[in-house]
């Protein structure tokens, strides 16, 4: 299913694995993270088979209070399911590793105050005196450097042609940190000058026709088109091999482009927020597809009952993907609605001022595994498919197309491994 929620970045043993876990039907469960942290957040299978996409929330994230970290992640290929989730579990806590000894001199900065700006501004365009949201970009590249290695050397997940992108978020009261890697999407519903409410694209979609993307992949003798039958839809390609076909230019995993052009850095992004902002949506590309950002936020927050606005989201997202691509089959999607200046006592569901606070102060995935095995047998029915069938079907809705020809890529692999021991036996 893709969710795993704790209070705080717990290492990988605490973010459970949750097959079969059957938060979407719990409403206590929705509840009560939206009591505790204003969060919304739902996904859901498509046609392809088994759901790829994985969610995470951590609050007090880092040991600090009142501080959050959400991140989605879309996985692709025959082990992108693993990849997605072994991701979201490792991926915060490491994070979170990185910022505890620096959360401090973070919090108590001033300095951050000095950086007001309407617009998300990427790190990389700010001045050499944003010393401290530089740490911020430092932080967040060595993190996702490290996850993409350890994902190198996982003896039990194979990433020769398996990957996952991610689009991370973590809130520190008025600031808004904001890492990137792949075609998922971060927007900011505001207020502009005549109290409309105004969409915000925070990220940039990093796909491999972008002027700088494919300029980086070509100089790796990485080759972008797009085929005949999808001619909006470029792909990453191989030198000398029409696969695997990736539409995006960053991502984790996926090591037999890594050499050519495909990378793991991620864009990281600073937003001072503000009293106009009312929420934030991270979704997978699934959404972003079939729906505009505007028409988004209109969704988001024309709904009734907050705690479900993702799910009315990606309900409005699978009625798109019907109406817009009949032919096609329909994306998995995940989304987490992030809302930001929302009153507690004002805005809190009917009744969740009864929901027990050891329940929110722990990991949520706990306090529901009494219910897994009456409904891991459906689960597993309606999930039960190899990996190659998420693989099949209309290549515009798949991130990777062409994998049963993927024969080369693997004699690349031994190829590449045979190098490798040439090089050893030389030494």
């Amino acid at each position: 299913m893709g969710i795993c929620c704790s209070k705080a970045a717990a290492g990988p043993g605490e973010l459970d694995d949750d097959d079969g876990f059957p938060w979407k039907h719990d409403d206590l469960f929705h509840e009560q993270l939206w009591t505790s942290a204003g969060v919304s957040l739902h996904t859901k299978q498509g046609w392809k088979g088994a759901n790829q996409d994985a969610m995470t929330v951590c609050q007090d994230f880092a040991d600090q209070k009142g501080q959050i970290f959400c991140g989605v992640f879309d996985g692709h290929g025959p082990l992108g399911r693993e990849v997605a989730r072994h991701v979201r579990d490792t991926l915060p806590s490491k994070l979170s590793s990185y910022l505890k000894p620096k959360t401090e001199d973070l919090s108590s900065s001033s300095d951050l105050d000095s950086f007001d700006k309407s617009d998300s501004t990427s790190f990389s365009d700010m001045s050499d005196e944003n010393q401290l949201l530089s740490t911020w970009k430092n932080m967040f590249v060595k993190t996702f450097e490290d996850v993409d290695q350890e994902l190198r050397q996982h003896s039990g997940i194979d990433c020769i042609c398996s990957g996952t992108t991610a689009v991370t978020v973590v809130r520190q009261g008025d600031n808004l940190m904001i890492a990137n890697l792949g075609d998922s999407r971060a927007v900011l519903c505001t207020r502009d000058s005549k109290d409309r409410l105004s969409p915000v694209q925070l990220t940039t979609d990093l796909k491999p026709d972008l002027p700088s993307e494919a300029a980086r992949i070509l100089s790796c003798k990485g080759r972008v088109f797009a085929m005949d039958d999808e001619p909006d839809v470029p792909r990453l390609w191989l030198p000398d091999q029409d696969a695997p076909g990736l539409a995006m230019a960053r991502a984790f995993g996926d090591f037999c482009l890594k050499d050519h052009g495909l990378i793991c850095t991620p864009e990281v992004y600073y937003r001072k927020l503000s009293e106009k902002d009312e929420f934030l949506v991270l979704a997978t590309d699934g959404i972003w597809d079939v729906l505009s950002n505007k028409e988004v936020i209109k969704i988001v927050s024309s709904v009734s009952d907050p705690s479900k606005a993702s799910k009315q989201l990606i309900d409005r997202a699978v009625r798109a993907w019907r109406r817009k691509f009949p032919t096609s089959m329909v994306d998995d999607c995940a989304a987490i609605c992030l809302f930001l200046n929302r009153d507690s006592s004002e805005e809190s569901l009917p009744g969740a001022a009864d929901a027990k606070p050891s329940a929110v102060s722990s990991s949520f995935t706990g306090s529901f595994r009494k219910v897994l095995s009456r409904r891991e047998a459906s689960s597993s029915e309606e999930e039960g498919t190899t990996a190659w069938r998420a693989l099949q079907g209309v290549a515009r809705v798949n991130s990777v197309v062409r994998l049963p020809r993927i024969g080369a890529v693997l004699s690349w692999r031994r190829r590449s491994a045979s190098l490798d021991e040439d090089e050893d036996d030389q030494d």
